[in-house]
């Protein structure tokens, strides 16, 4: 059976940005919940010019707290998402894959999902078991 094993978490927090609001937008995405299992690493880096960034990275091992995460996110996005996810953002391996997301910080702040590719919150899903059966029986369909 198709299962989620373990999420990743990466984003950078930039000398503009304010670190308890990049928090809240991680938060918003993956709940309350999986922010106070997820084990939380942080480093300080130097920027291109100079400037100050902060990289955190957030790991869920829990698996039964991984999926809730894994469908959270799921319900919170459209069917053409999906059909994204599915088609670009997956990596099938042998005994299982990985699912790559990345979502606009400042609409994860504010509350909505939305994919984005420029200075995103950074997710990798690792699954065991094919991704297509844990997706249909976390959406409840096929996507």
């Amino acid at each position: 059976m198709a299962r989620v094993d373990s999420i990743l978490i990466q984003v950078l927090c930039h000398a503009t940005e304010d670190e308890d609001k990049v928090m809240k937008a991680v938060e918003n995405i993956i709940g309350s919940e999986a922010m106070e299992k997820a084990s939380t690493i942080s480093q300080s880096l130097t920027g291109h010019y100079g400037d100050p960034i902060l990289f955190i990275k957030l790991t869920i091992e829990d698996s039964k707290i991984a999926e809730k995460v894994l469908a959270r996110i799921l319900s919170n996005l459209s069917k053409y998402d999906l059909q994204e996810i599915l088609r670009e953002r997956s990596k099938l391996g042998r005994h299982g894959g990985k699912i790559y997301l990345r979502f606009d910080k400042q609409a994860a702040y504010l509350g909505s999902f939305k994919i984005m590719d420029k200075d995103p919150i950074k997710i990798q899903v690792n699954i065991r078991g094919k991704i297509e059966k844990l997706l249909e029986k976390l959406m409840g369909e096929k996507p």
